[in-house]
């Protein structure tokens, strides 16, 4: 007779959130769940197919072993098929579709692992993600090409929902150091960038002289180009972790604004999804700023 083993479906979520992170604190942060507890879970389902599933080194995870790379791929359609019809019982279903503009950052802050927790959630939802530049959110949230946009504005420009208040700070990489006298050697976003806007602005009044050393479409481009030093940048501090680091203010560098990271709605939009996801997403965004970097 066959004998059959029944995964624990939340064994299975933690996992799933481990294979995406790599990260056991991380994972117990996002699922709410004890390190320990993470790790009892994964020794748990390891002892159920009698593999090992992860790969480690010192206490930390470096990949998916061949056989949890396959599980992964199982536990993604069993998590699915679990949540829809867990969502199909219930008498208020959250469905529909939402088209999100975010600013190129937002990777910085675990987005993706943000939407996917949201779909997880509800997945009767259908999400149409597109990363870009602030400004150009800004103009295209306006005329309604988006249900729901976050874009960063100057403090107090009331564009939209204020969903917290950010400090720029200039940023470099661990070995970099800036001399006050050199043409400071600008990493940036293309144009259409807020942190750019507010960079190139806060050089100019200062009269600081000033080129541009790399352009990157995204922010792991603009991290690698930062940790490599091909130059400095500006950044909201929150998105200041290691390799990168703050530049000290007696590096010669002008003083930089506060920004406003705003959400906006199209017009006319009542749509109970697009406001469900706004306030998820404006959660996430809270909980990272109760961990600030270190200056």
């Amino acid at each position: 007779m066959t004998r059959h083993v029944n995964f624990d479906i939340d064994c299975l979520r933690s996992f799933l959130v481990v294979a995406d992170t790599m990260s056991f604190s991380r994972t117990a942060e996002i699922v709410g769940r004890a390190q320990s507890t993470i790790s009892q879970q994964i020794a748990k389902l390891e002892m159920q197919v009698g593999k090992e599933l992860l790969m480690r080194r010192k206490g930390r995870v470096l990949e998916l072993t061949g056989e949890g790379k396959r599980l992964a791929q199982y536990a993604r359609r069993m998590l699915q098929l679990n949540d829809e019809a867990y969502s199909s019982m219930s008498d208020d279903v959250l469905s529909g579709s939402v088209r999100l503009g975010v600013p190129l950052d937002f990777f910085g802050r675990d987005i993706a692992i943000w939407l996917a927790r949201f779909k997880q959630r509800h997945p009767m939802v259908a999400l149409e993600v597109e990363a870009n530049q602030s400004d150009n959110l800004m103009r295209r949230s306006e005329r309604g090409e988006f249900d729901l946009a976050f874009f960063k504005q100057e403090a107090g420009a009331s564009k939209g929902v204020v969903a917290l208040t950010e400090q720029l700070v200039w940023v470099a990489g661990p070995n970099y150091v800036p001399a006050a006298d050199e043409s400071a050697p600008m990493i940036l976003f293309p144009e259409g960038c807020a942190y750019r806007r507010f960079a190139i602005g806060a050089l100019e009044e200062r009269q600081r002289p000033w080129h541009i050393s790399f352009v990157g479409p995204s922010f792991d481009c603009l991290k690698s180009a930062l940790a490599g030093g091909l130059g400095i940048s500006v950044l909201a501090r929150t998105l200041v972790t290691p390799p990168l680091r703050i530049i000290q203010r007696d590096a010669g560098l002008p003083q930089l604004p506060v920004v406003e990271l705003v959400y906006s709605f199209r017009k006319h939009s009542n749509s109970r999804v697009v406001t469900e996801l706004a306030d998820f997403i404006n959660d996430r965004l809270l909980e990272g700023m109760s961990a600030p970097a270190d200056a």
